[in-house]
Order: C-alpha cells, then sequence, then structure tokens
C-alpha cells in the first residue's frame, strides 16, 4: 500500500482499489509465465492461464476494499511480488497435479514433491525429506540465484 501511495498519493477509494487489482493482476501474470515455463522445461507439460478471473476489488473484513485475482482456486489478494509468486506456485502445482496427475516440482535427491517457502525473502521449493528438517531445492523464478 505504501508503494502505490508514493507512487500516486492520495486517490479515491474507488481509484485506489482499481490501481491495487490492476498491480496485482499484472504481477500475477508475469508470476503465472515463470512458473509456467518451469512446468515445460522439467515435465514438458503445458499450463494455461484461461483461468485467470480478474475482479475489482472485494472488501476484506480487516483491510477493507483490496484487489483480487483468481488463477484455478488460488485467490491473490497482495500487490507484493514475492508473495504473488508463491501464490501463483501454489496454483499452478495445483492445477498439474489435478490436470495431469503428476507431482510437480520433484526433490530430484528424495524424488518427493517440492513445497513453497521463503528463504531470505525469496520464494523457494522446498523438500521436507532428509534426515534433518528437509532443504531448499531452488529458487521459484530460474532466474533468481540463491
Amino acid at each position: 500500500m505504501a508503494e502505490l501511495y508514493g507512487e500516486r498519493g492520495a486517490i479515491p477509494e474507488a481509484e485506489f482499489c482499481d490501481s491495487w487489482t490492476a498491480r496485482t493482476f499484472s504481477m500475477a501474470r508475469s508470476a503465472f509465465e515463470t512458473v509456467s515455463k518451469s512446468v515445460e522445461q522439467d515435465i514438458g507439460k503445458a499450463t494455461t492461464g484461461d483461468d485467470f478471473t480478474y475482479l475489482t476489488y472485494v472488501r476484506d473484513p480487516e483491510m477493507g476494499p483490496v484487489g483480487v485475482v483468481h488463477i484455478k482456486s488460488t485467490e491473490v489478494s497482495t500487490p507484493d511480488s514475492a508473495d504473488v509468486l508463491c501464490a501463483m506456485a501454489e496454483g499452478v502445482q495445483e492445477f498439474v497435479m489435478s490436470h495431469y496427475r503428476v507431482t510437480w516440482p520433484v526433490c530430484g535427491e528424495h524424488r518427493r514433491g517440492l513445497h513453497v517457502d521463503y528463504v531470505h525473502e525469496t520464494p523457494v521449493w522446498t523438500c521436507t525429506g532428509g534426515t534433518t528438517d528437509g532443504h531448499v531445492v531452488r529458487a521459484i523464478d530460474p532466474a533468481v540465484q540463491l
């Protein structure tokens, strides 16, 4: 919110909601493309963004009006790029599992499905296998080096 306020200053609520949602939608589209490329590279399967739903805003009981984007069954209501990437990764992962009946992504070492997490505010895929509490396999965005 502070970033949007810094860019636009004080604006009417409806305009704020439209700006918030437009930003979230743009980030969601970009994150979806990033994750979809990983799916194609990893397992050769295509995903589709046809299930995007753009809602101008909903009224959250705690935050007030917020912009919301849906992809498959995943709801994204934050303009934070890391949170959007994580939500898209989970949504695409759900799609791949339900549509293709394939676990994606998988830890090469433990042959287990991976989970979304953060390391130093970077969205990552983690594995719960091994003798410790698990390990980071890779960043969700392949362009990010850990």
